[in-house]
């Protein structure tokens, strides 16, 4: 008797600590396009690529730098002087800049 209670109290307790979820404690947090992207192609994308700006796509706007996520992506990982490479004339972004620009897209190109 004394056994299978100490099973029951075991598995018991191991379920319990096996049902309690990291994710309470540690939420992944979703990169957006308003909290966390726009900020950095009005920062690194102008004159060119913003309101105002001389190229037609203006990142800027939400649709405009949804849509073209991937080419972004691949400029911005160029080594500087390439052909294409972006920002146009400007440094390399960084590694950590980069980095948000894809896990926003990893993350479903939210906006808000």
């Amino acid at each position: 008797m004394k056994s299978k209670l100490l099973f029951f109290a075991v598995f018991s307790a191991l379920f319990i600590l096996t049902s309690c979820s990291k994710d309470e404690e540690n939420p992944v947090v979703q990169t957006t396009y308003t909290k966390d992207v726009k900020s950095i192609f009005v920062s690194s994308c102008a004159p060119c690529n913003v309101s105002g700006g001389a190229h037609p796509s203006k990142f800027d706007d939400y649709a405009t730098a949804k849509g073209k996520i991937d080419a972004i992506v691949d400029r911005v990982n160029r080594d500087a002087g390439a052909a294409g490479f972006m920002p146009k004339n400007g440094s390399k972004l960084s590694a950590e800049t980069i980095a948000i620009l894809t896990k926003w897209k990893s993350d479903g190109l939210p906006e808000n």
